[in-house]
């Protein structure tokens, strides 16, 4: 289903990085533009304290992943329903995310945090943001029975495009009950070295390119 429908998941991923880089962008040349997106606290604790958030997690990891888990699977189901506003919905959620992470990671950056951040970031982020884009793709096959119907009535065209979007969103689901666990109980750990963290984002979205990669075995 991925292989078949990789074109849906990469515009999901570009309307992301675009609002990105975006934000990223505006950051760097407007450093007042980041409160505009990054809530005052977060803003205060980078600037002032010279410190991330990440702590918080410490000593609630069992309730901290849960809440994390139900946080990300509500998103990704807003993000695929969103499709039944012709995308519009799904356009707004994967843009607006995008432009809070591109915001973040100025800010960080500006204030030498950027290090240990994608260290945060990058072992859950590796399964977590892949499956975003999962289910912005499953979003956009929505819109396109609805907008591009092709030979089919509407509600042929929802029918079939709604089951490969329903097969996207099987994968969607473990992928972030596995992301929760590790940026519950894995990513903020201040005990583990921050070069073991990279290097285990890396493992898991190199297995995760090769499985979606591989060639199916008739």
């Amino acid at each position: 289903t991925f292989q078949r429908n990789w074109a849906y998941i990469a515009l999901a991923l570009l309307i992301f990085l675009v609002g990105a880089l975006v934000a990223w962008w505006y950051a760097w040349r407007d450093p007042q533009f980041i409160a505009l997106i990054v809530p005052m606290e977060l803003i205060d604790q980078v600037r002032n304290q010279q410190k991330l958030w990440m702590g918080s997690i410490l000593g609630v990891e069992p309730l901290a992943s849960t809440n994390i888990m139900i946080n990300n699977l509500s998103v990704s189901f807003k993000v695929l329903a969103g499709g039944l506003t012709a995308g519009i919905f799904t356009v707004i959620i994967l843009g607006t995310n995008g432009v809070l992470l591109g915001a973040i990671a100025a800010l960080v950056g500006q204030n030498n945090l950027a290090g240990p951040f994608w260290a945060f970031v990058f072992p859950h982020g590796s399964l977590e943001l892949p499956a975003i884009f999962l289910a912005g793709g499953a979003g956009l096959l929505l819109a396109r029975a609805l907008l591009f119907p092709g030979p089919y009535r509407r509600g042929d065209a929802l029918k079939f495009y709604g089951v490969q979007a329903t097969q996207l969103i099987f994968g969607v689901v473990p992928m972030l009950v596995i992301a929760g666990i590790i940026e519950g109980f894995f990513s903020p750990s201040p005990w583990i070295p921050n070069p073991i963290k990279y290097i285990v984002g890396m493992i898991l979205l190199t297995g995760l390119i090769i499985y979606f990669s591989r060639r199916q075995k008739c």
